[in-house]
């Protein structure tokens, strides 16, 4: 007995319309969902691994009719790794950067102005009740993340024994300014 897809292969090559139909059914039974699915979770839509899945069948059928198609694997997997390459190609292409995108931030347009209110209040915020932290460990936190100070270098301006002692004091404040936002 032969193997399904030695048997999907040999009806694609036969030039029988009706075999060939079947056999690309077939193909379509043990192929197509599982493409379509890891498209769609990957970005994608439906109508996206439609598209995707033509061309692999087209792709698979012009290579076994000119007899450059090798089986090295099944034909599920085989045309599941080209869907995903293709797919991956897609993406490729959509996450391109424009000549503008060179430019950073200079062409900023904040299209939500919600978030950019709710962020500037959250950091308003955390501002309030860092005021509220006894000195030294709002200086910690100060040097810590607004300045980029490393613990060394911390410890060093703040004449503690060593850096572990910078670090207990930023954990007990983070914990202290955690509380307060509650």
């Amino acid at each position: 007995m032969q193997h399904p897809d030695d048997m999907i292969i040999f009806k694609l090559r036969s030039g029988n319309l009706r075999e060939e139909r079947e056999a690309l059914f077939q193909i379509r039974e043990q192929s197509f969902e599982m493409i379509c699915a890891w498209i769609c979770s990957n970005q994608g839509r439906r109508a996206d691994a439609k598209d995707i899945y033509q061309e692999v069948i087209t792709n698979l059928v012009q290579k076994i009719r000119s007899g450059e198609f090798v089986q090295k694997a099944s034909l599920k997997t085989y045309n599941f790794s080209v869907a995903r390459n293709l797919w991956l190609k897609e993406l490729r292409k959509k996450t391109r950067h424009t000549p503008l995108d060179t430019f950073g931030d200079t062409f900023v347009c904040t299209t939500n102005l919600e978030q950019n209110i709710i962020r500037q209040e959250r950091q308003a915020r955390v501002h309030r009740h860092l005021d509220r932290l006894p000195q030294r460990e709002r200086e910690v936190l100060r040097l810590y993340y607004f300045e980029r100070k490393k613990m060394s270098e911390i410890a060093a301006l703040m004449g503690f024994k060593s850096e572990q002692v910078a670090k207990n004091i930023k954990c007990k404040a983070m914990k202290r300014l955690k509380v307060l936002m509650r």
